[in-house]
């Protein structure tokens, strides 16, 4: 039952007007941890906007075969907000570090590319801040079938970056961690 709801919640549209990638709703092989935090736990201070703000380490497996490139992204899941894009990831990897680089093509993950954040001023990370209540946070990786993400630049905005997402999508896996004051 909280898989369907929170499927349902991430099928609607984003506040940023792209539509949120739907990992919840279809079947994933992937698995994505974090040694930051575990599923269902909260994120760590340092990870959000009340502390650093910056990247937890994130580590992946189970990519399908075919897999050219990995996207991943962070969306505050309660209220359907996109916070973070990071695509182009080379096939061969499997995680990013802690604190990816703020800037469309980060040194510390060679070939990937980041939109803007949900803070106009920000490329890359922008973590959990709710402004009350505590809110769900998911992180998902997309196993891509293109090395590159078509069309896309370092003006591509996060709605045009999920929309290519999608379009290219071989599987993902998901982690979910909660923050609040």
């Amino acid at each position: 039952m909280k898989r369907i709801l929170f499927g349902l919640l991430l099928a609607g549209c984003s506040r940023d007007g792209a539509r949120a990638v739907d990992a919840a709703t279809q079947p994933a092989s992937m698995i994505l941890t974090s040694p930051a935090f575990a599923e269902g736990a909260p994120i760590p201070v340092a990870n959000t906007c009340h502390g650093a703000d910056t990247s937890p380490a994130l580590a992946w497996t189970g990519a399908p075969s075919g897999t050219q490139s990995f996207a991943v992204v962070l969306t505050d899941a309660s209220i359907s907000l996109t916070h973070w894009v990071i695509y182009d990831i080379p096939a061969p990897t499997t995680g990013l570090p802690a604190d990816v680089e703020k800037l469309y093509a980060p040194s510390n993950v060679l070939g990937a590319h980041q939109t803007e954040s949900i803070q106009a001023s920000t490329v890359g990370y922008s973590g959990p801040c709710p402004p009350m209540q505590a809110h769900i946070y998911q992180f998902a990786v997309y196993a891509l079938d293109t090395a590159q993400l078509p069309g896309t630049s370092a003006s591509t905005m996060r709605p045009e970056a999920i929309a290519e997402i999608q379009a290219h999508r071989l599987d993902s896996g998901t982690l979910t961690g909660t923050y609040g004051l």
